[in-house]
């Protein structure tokens, strides 16, 4: 764990698992298109565009 973790929000920690478990709880959409675009681990970029997918299910995204 980096110092500078404890002043950012938790989904851009240091640590991906940690990253990951943030993504779980995040209900912006703009965001998780961005974590699912930009993140530097494919497993996060995964799991943010699973948690875009689930989202989409239960409400209806227009774009």
């Amino acid at each position: 764990m980096k110092f500078s973790d404890l002043f950012i929000p938790r989904w851009r920690n240091s640590n991906p698992e940690v990253r990951i478990k943030a993504i779980e709880k995040i209900d912006d959409i703009n965001l998780l298109k961005q974590i699912s675009e930009r993140d530097e681990h494919a497993m996060v970029r995964d799991v943010a565009a699973d948690r875009i997918a689930k989202l989409a299910a239960t409400t209806k995204i227009t774009e």
